[in-house]
């Protein structure tokens, strides 16, 4: 089985910086996950016992850091 690369080393340092960033805003509804290969996803508005209710996959960390902006410029 060929393994797929979805993202580059490159691309998942700047996903990094991003999520780094985002996450000193400290917004408890929103949590972004890196899924390794996979690229990272944004998790938002946990209510138990269904888990989150919305969920974002990004492979490109720009398209991440302008759909996270958006989400901190709404709250």
């Amino acid at each position: 089985m060929e393994r797929k690369i979805y993202i580059t080393e490159e691309e998942r340092e700047k996903y990094r910086k991003v999520a780094d960033a985002f996450v000193e805003l400290e917004d408890e509804d929103i949590v972004v996950v890196d899924v390794g290969r996979y690229g990272f996803v944004k998790l938002q508005y946990y209510t138990p016992p269904t888990g989150f209710e919305n969920d974002f996959t990004f492979t490109y960390s720009k398209e991440m850091f302008e759909n996270l902006w958006k989400e901190w410029l709404h709250t």
